[in-house]
């Protein structure tokens, strides 16, 4: 065999060889080219990575900031619930404070608040369901039918300080509310559902006492609520002894306060404006039951919030006993006042041997004299009326003792006077009880009034006999 024809094999085999690395070097090229391309996808990847995680670092973080941020809500609205609220509800039309507290004006007024409130945070205590609350007192009334039925029932000193009464029961607490809603008939009513409807369904709302068990229209009112699962959150406040129909088969647990209401429908009087005068007759004194001043409970703070005593440091409960309120008494100086006529008893006080005195002035009349010979004479107003808007500037005199005689000669005076509103065509706020007259005492034979020129101008007050 020739040399060359050994060494073509090997050629062959170095060519193969040579095509292997011309296509390894070539490919190599292309592989460059896709590992500069693979690290600039992977250096994009990892930048879009970067601001992933950031982005997802930052969701985080407001995660935890919202988290955060519901707690806090969370824990302020549960202590604003925590505050349970307590509201009495009281139909002042019916739920009368007794004319003992009303004839003592504004401190009667602050008297019945602390009543009230210290009676009410005792009870609601004592059912150790919730350790602190806040009070609201809401009162609606007549004020001018009040007036009216206190005139009538001889309640003539409560029938004077009314105004001041509800001005120092507003001013004992920012929450406590005494307001006149009007002579309209369900006044009152209304306004108490509307307040009762919005209360009720309140989450703070802990407990709402009712005060208006004198009238049997609220029942299907509460009956309504007590269906909508409600019971628990009803206390009666007993005014009346005895209550309307239909609240003792609603089966509600029942707060009494004993000398805060009356416990009876005030009754008029049939006799006119003054009882016949002696004693045994006289409507009872404004003080037969006597009242002291009694300092506002140290729980009774600006927010009307109370709690147990033990969480208030040095602070004690102070809790008064509802009973003990019938047994209190006033000092000598406070009961025989006699401030302008307002703070004795209706018809004068009592004096220290127990005798009846109808005044306490300090002059007596001249037997021999008319009273209206006297100078100056005695102030109708002042001794029938139980009040004169001139006080100490009436030219009319107020310091006389007037026996039961004087008293009838000057009722039977006064009727001779026509009442200024009756004879301006206008309605006199004490109707058939007030102290002047409303018809001409000469009826239809007024010899005045035939010659026009009787003092009873108005066209119907000559109607009827003579001598009225």
């Amino acid at each position: 065999m020739s040399a060359a024809a050994l060494d073509e094999p090997v050629l062959q085999r170095f060519d193969s060889i040579r095509d292997d690395i011309s296509r390894l070097l070539s490919s190599e090229a292309v592989l460059q080219d896709r590992i500069k391309q693979l690290e600039i996808d992977l250096s994009v990847y990892k930048k879009v990575f970067s601001e992933t995680n950031a982005e997802k670092q930052r969701l985080e973080n407001e995660r935890e900031q919202l988290i955060q941020y519901y707690e806090r809500q969370q824990e302020s609205l549960e202590k604003q619930i925590q505050v349970s609220r307590v509201v009495v509800l009281l139909d002042g039309d019916g739920a009368i404070f007794v004319p003992q507290l009303i004839a003592l004006g504004q401190s009667g007024g602050h008297k019945a608040a602390t009543m009230l409130s210290d009676s009410i945070k005792e009870y609601i205590l004592s059912l150790d369901e919730i350790r602190q609350f806040q009070l609201s007192v809401y009162i609606f009334f007549n004020r001018r039918g009040l007036l009216y039925t206190l005139n009538r029932c001889s309640y003539h000193s409560a029938r004077l300080r009314l105004e001041d009464f509800v001005t120092g029961f507003n001013q004992a607490t920012e929450r406590f509310i005494m307001v006149d809603v009007g002579s309209d008939k369900e006044a009152a009513d209304a306004k108490i559902k509307a307040f009762l409807e919005d209360e009720i369904r309140l989450p703070q709302t802990y407990k709402i006492l009712f005060g208006g068990c004198h009238d049997n229209g609220y029942v299907t009112t509460i009956r309504s609520h007590i269906t909508s699962g409600f019971k628990h959150k009803f206390i009666l406040l007993k005014s009346y002894t005895e209550h309307a129909a239909g609240f003792d088969d609603l089966e509600l647990p029942i707060l009494s306060i004993p000398g805060l209401f009356i416990s009876q429908k005030l009754v008029t009087s049939s006799q006119g404006q003054d009882p016949p005068a002696t004693s045994s007759t006289l409507s009872p004194p404004l003080y037969d039951t006597p009242i002291t001043e009694t300092p506002p409970s140290s729980l009774l703070g600006r927010s009307d919030v109370y709690q147990p005593a033990h969480e208030m440091g040095n602070h004690s409960l102070g809790f008064s006993s509802p009973a003990m309120y019938s047994n209190l008494s006033l000092n000598k100086a406070e009961r025989y006042s006699t401030v302008g006529s307002e703070t004795t008893s209706d018809y004068g006080v009592t004096n220290e041997n127990g005798h009846f005195n109808y005044n306490c002035g300090t002059r007596r009349l001249d037997p021999q004299l008319g009273l209206a010979k006297h100078n100056p004479p005695p102030c109708t107003r002042f001794y029938l009326a139980r009040h004169c808007k001139y006080g100490t500037t009436c030219k009319y005199g107020h310091d006389y003792i007037l026996e039961p005689e004087h008293y009838a000669e000057m009722k039977a005076n006064a009727k001779k006077a026509p009442c200024p509103a009756v004879n301006k065509n206008e309605d006199c706020t004490f109707g058939d009880f007030c102290c002047y007259g409303h018809v001409c005492p000469h009826g239809t034979k007024c010899y005045f009034f035939k010659k026009g020129k009787c003092k009873f101008t108005r066209a119907d007050m000559h109607k009827g006999p003579e001598g009225l």
